[in-house]
Formats: C-alpha cells, structure tokens, sequence
C-alpha cells in the first residue's frame, strides 16, 4: 500500500479544529443504504459469543477480498464511522464483516463478558470463522480507536506466525498506550468526551446487569464516573488483572509494533484529543507499519474540503482505495456514486 500515491489531507480553515473534527462526524452519516446484512453468531475461545455483520457484494465470490471491521469504545456495527466505511469499502467489491464487540450492539446481550483493549483473541476467533467460511479469501482488518489497538495487538502478538489470509491492517486513530490514553482523558479540555464514554459505560453495564445471565461482574456498586477508576475497580478485576495498570500494560498494542510483519497503515492526527499524538514516539515499530500522520483530523473525524471526495470524508475514502488497491479493483465511478 504506497500511502504517498494518494491524495492528503486537507481541511477547510473552520474545520481545523479537534473538536469538531471528533464530534461533527459521529452525528454526520451520509447517504448509507438500508440495512441488509447477514448476522452470524462467533463462539469464542473461552466459551463466550459476539456477533458480526456481514455484507456481501451482489458480485462477490467466493476467494474474493474480505474486510473485517472493529468498532471502538461504546460503538457497535452501526457507528457512523462504521458504517460509513464499510459502504465505501463494499461498493469496491469487497465484503465486509462488522464486529460487535463483546457488550454492543447485537452481542449486548449474549455476551457474558466486555470489550476491552487487548481482546485480541476475539479478533483471532472471527479470522478463523471468515477462512473457514471462504479458505482463499486474503482479510484486511480495519481498527478503529480502541478496535485500532485490538488490530494492532493482534497482528503484533502473531508476528511472523500471522495467518497467511490476512495481507493488510489499517488502524485508525488507535491508542496504543492505554494507560496515557486514560489520563489524556481527565485534561480539563477533554473531559467532555470521558463524560460521554462513561454514562455509555454505566447505563450498559446496568442494563447487562438486569439482562445477560451469567455476566461476568463483580457487583461494583456504585459505579465510577472516570475512565480510569472504572478500568481499575470494574474491568480490570473481571479480567483477572490486579488494576488498570496491570491491564492497561498488558493490553496497550505499542510495545508490539516491533513484531508486526503484515503491511500495517497506522492513521492519526496530531490534534488528536483522545489519543495524545506524542505516544507514537515512544515505540519503535517494524518496517512493515506505515504512519499516516494528519496535522488536523481530531479522533476519527479526517473531514476535509469537498474536492475529491463528495461527502468529504477523507478517512473512509481512504481507507477504502488502500484495501480496494491492494487487488487492483479500485472502482472510480464508486467515488461519484454518494
């Protein structure tokens, strides 16, 4: 994936901002078509489930190119950023299977345990189902968020032994350093967004509580209001860990992007709110990983002017050309048809 061939980024004046990169996409859609997907249930390795969505083009066969799809924190299949991406991608021919992670979206309630930010293995599960349903398939994953650091985590966890399907990794805006991430989040000018995270958390958490038998709990009552504390009283202790720094460097994707060995485009901006730019800098990463780096584009936002893209979301048209490139199947009317 030559990254430099394709168009930079580039945003209006009043868009140079973090905050309304990272809030004005999540509520803007676009045009998306209905839902049509197909739903399949994933056993897990440790006995647990989740659901993925799969949308297959009308001319799709099988050994064609698959995209798997994880959401981040408190999203699901159906975030707009999700969504999004997975429409552009699917108009270039390619399949796209969209991950519920444990506790959202369509796995809320059949899932006894949560999303966290070294699940890894859940990803390495859907993998294996995705080959066995179609063995000639090459798989792109794409991370988003705290999906980004499962990708990364995963494909820096196989190192050389990674599955010969999947060729291509694309992780956006993911942190890769928990821990940082957690106390970037109590800065004054960013505690609208753990705010947000966290009244997801809870009402979720509560609702499971009343709804899954068997959850996986510990009956944390009440329940804290920061990332932080929830991560070291909550997730940590069901996870089997002895706090959030425990869990936080155990799961943080950075120590292991020396071992990747599979093409790897890391995007992110450096006005990231949520995950501090200068975190990058603090691991070395193989040559196999390619950093996009945008000096605006916030937390999953990258909405830039209305030249070459028609609903100027940069982020997914991107995304979808690099995997689209990699077998030569890019579609250019696909850009026009919005």
């Amino acid at each position: 994936m030559l990254v430099a061939d394709y168009p930079p980024f580039r945003v209006d004046p009043w868009m140079a901002n973090e905050h309304l990169q990272t809030i004005i996409p999540f509520f803007k859609r676009g045009q998306i078509r209905p839902y049509k997907a197909t739903q399949h249930v994933v056993n897990l390795r440790d006995g647990d489930r989740l659901v993925v969505h799969d949308d297959q083009p009308k001319n799709w066969i099988t050994g064609d190119r698959i995209a798997i799809l994880l959401h981040g924190l408190v999203g699901c299949h159906g975030s707009p950023y999700v969504v999004r991406a997975a429409e552009k991608i699917r108009r270039h021919g390619v399949r796209t299977i969209r991950v519920d992670m444990r506790g959202f979206g369509a796995s809320t309630l059949i899932s006894r345990s949560h999303l966290h930010g070294g699940c890894s293995p859940d990803l390495d599960d859907v993998i294996d189902v995705v080959i066995g349903h179609s063995p000639l398939s090459k798989i792109s994953v794409v991370g988003f968020s705290i999906g980004a650091n499962v990708a990364l985590k995963s494909v820096g966890t196989w190192g050389e032994s990674h599955p010969e399907n999947v060729d291509s990794v694309i992780a956006v805006s993911p942190p890769i350093d928990l821990m940082r991430t957690a106390w970037n989040l109590r800065n004054f000018g960013n505690r609208i967004y753990e705010g947000y995270f966290m009244r997801k958390l809870r009402s979720q958490l509560w609702y499971r509580r009343r709804k899954v038998k068997g959850l996986i709990d510990n009956g944390l009552n009440p329940l804290p209001s920061r990332l932080l504390e929830f991560d070291d009283q909550f997730v940590a202790p069901v996870l089997g860990y002895r706090g959030a720094r425990e869990y936080y460097e155990d799961c943080s994707a950075g120590p292991l992007l020396k071992n990747v060995r599979v093409p790897t485009i890391i995007l992110t901006s450096k006005d990231d709110p949520i995950v501090p730019f200068d975190i990058f800098a603090q691991w070395h990463h193989s040559s196999h990983v390619d950093m996009v780096v945008t000096r605006h584009g916030g937390h999953l936002g990258f909405i830039g002017k209305k030249t070459r893209d028609p609903d100027a979301h940069w982020m997914d048209w991107r995304i979808a050309e690099w995997i689209a490139d990699i077998d030569g199947r890019r579609d250019v009317d696909a850009i026009h048809n919005v």
